[in-house]
């Protein structure tokens, strides 16, 4: 495991901007390097490990544009450290190399859905602190390796087995609000499988905020416009 807190615009714009990258380029390969976290971690123990581990959102840099986005892991039987360069790929059907997060489970969802879920609702306030920076991310752990949606002690194939309760509560509110959710999708998840021979890195997701539709685009404009006449007809 891995051993200033981003405005939700900037937040955006640097998932923009490796969204963009991955769209651009002529293939999906990329190399990352670890890049420091977001608003720091906190320290869990969770039924996939036998150690604790440190949870919440962290950047890494494209060594080629040298970019730096916001990731969070997806994999807790692998790590990412410093000083090191990691080979990813970025994938729509993963993982191949670690869970199947295409496999239905409780409610007709699959892996994907449930973090799509979590994005949809959470990401907003996800790095507003330390501890809900680390509750979103044991929260996407219990999404990749287990179908409900709770975190408690002893409830279900994944849960937080011990140290910081308030991160086990801030994850099991951003569950409770995912699986009640029904509204649109906001985000566009991208993948980072891990291409690491022979030992992988951790998986990644990233996200960027959907695009306003062209006609909303153009009814947007419309209204800047005519607070533009009216400001100056007033003034």
């Amino acid at each position: 495991m891995i051993k200033p807190f981003f405005g939700r615009t900037t937040r955006i714009a640097a998932a923009g901007a490796v969204a963009a990258m991955l769209a651009s380029g002529s293939a999906s390969a990329l190399t990352l390097t670890y890049d420091g976290s977001v608003v720091g971690f906190k320290t869990v123990n969770v039924t996939e490990v036998s150690n604790s581990v440190n949870a919440g959102a962290y950047r890494m840099k494209d060594t080629t544009s040298m970019e730096s986005f916001i990731v969070f892991c997806l994999d807790l039987l692998a790590s990412v450290t410093n000083n090191v360069d990691y080979g990813y790929k970025a994938t729509d059907t993963p993982f191949s190399n670690s869970e199947d997060l295409s496999v239905v489970g409780a409610g007709g969802l699959t892996g994907v859905d449930r973090i799509q879920r979590l994005f949809d609702t959470g990401y907003d306030t996800a790095l507003s602190s330390k501890t809900n920076s680390a509750g979103f991310q044991v929260a996407l752990w219990n999404a990749v390796y287990d179908d409900d949606w709770s975190v408690a002690n002893g409830a279900g194939d994944f849960y937080q087995t011990a140290s910081d309760d308030g991160v086990r509560d801030a994850a099991n509110d951003f569950l409770s609000d995912a699986f009640a959710y029904t509204g649109g999708q906001k985000y566009k998840l991208t993948f980072l499988e891990s291409t690491r021979e022979p030992t992988r890195s951790q998986n990644l997701v990233t996200v960027s905020a959907v695009p306003v539709p062209a006609a909303g685009l153009m009814l947007l404009t419309a209204f800047g416009g005519l607070f533009a006449a009216r400001r100056r007809k007033t003034s």
